[in-house]
């Protein structure tokens, strides 16, 4: 193994150690600038053109989440106010 690889610094963090090399920009990047993404690592910056020319299908789906969330939390609200409604006049009669 060749002492330069060794020797690899951080390119943001010069202080800290390379344990990966970017697949795109090849700089070399400690454990917390490497972002495994479909198993390669790869910088923020390099990480944020993939994504963007994949489309961005990740807001897409975070937003149908939401949505089924919000769903799934009114469905709750119903059911709890027609427990409570039946509690109530139970409770009265």
């Amino acid at each position: 193994m060749s002492t330069t690889i060794l020797a690899a610094r951080c390119h943001y963090h010069p202080d800290r150690p390379a344990l990966a090399l970017c697949v795109s920009c090849r700089k070399p990047l400690c454990q917390s600038c490497s972002t495994t993404w479909e198993g390669l690592h790869l910088c923020v910056s390099c990480l944020a053109e993939r994504r963007a020319a994949a489309g961005g299908h990740g807001d897409a789906l975070r937003a149908v989440g939401v949505g089924l969330l919000a769903l799934a939390l009114l469905a709750a609200a119903t059911l709890l106010r027609t427990g409570v409604a039946a509690w109530i006049a139970r409770s009265l009669s």
